[in-house]
């Protein structure tokens, strides 16, 4: 997927589909079952995870390769998300 990493302005997702920024919001509401920008975070922490199954990458790469402002917010967000750290998740899973 791209632009994962990146601010993505939802008028501008939204001017893309020929939509306004509100009928868009709702039906990509209605289709994913979640806000946008809740999926767009879902999305970083399973590409997050997809980057973790290779022990020599730092976790501080992954955070800024995901688009999250720096490892601390990652591990905050990855954290809230799957109710384990990035490392404990790491760990669990290699």
């Amino acid at each position: 997927m791209k632009h994962l990493d990146g601010n993505i302005s939802l008028a501008d997702v939204a001017r893309e589909c020929g939509l306004s920024r509100g009928f868009f919001l709702k039906a990509f509401h209605q289709t994913t079952g979640l806000p946008p920008h809740r999926w767009l975070i879902t999305q970083r922490i399973e590409r997050a995870k997809e980057y973790m199954h290779n022990p020599h990458m730092p976790l501080s790469i992954i955070s800024q390769v995901c688009g999250f402002a720096d490892q601390s917010h990652f591990t905050r967000t990855f954290t809230r998300m799957t109710g384990v750290s990035p490392g404990q998740w790491r760990a669990k899973n290699l």
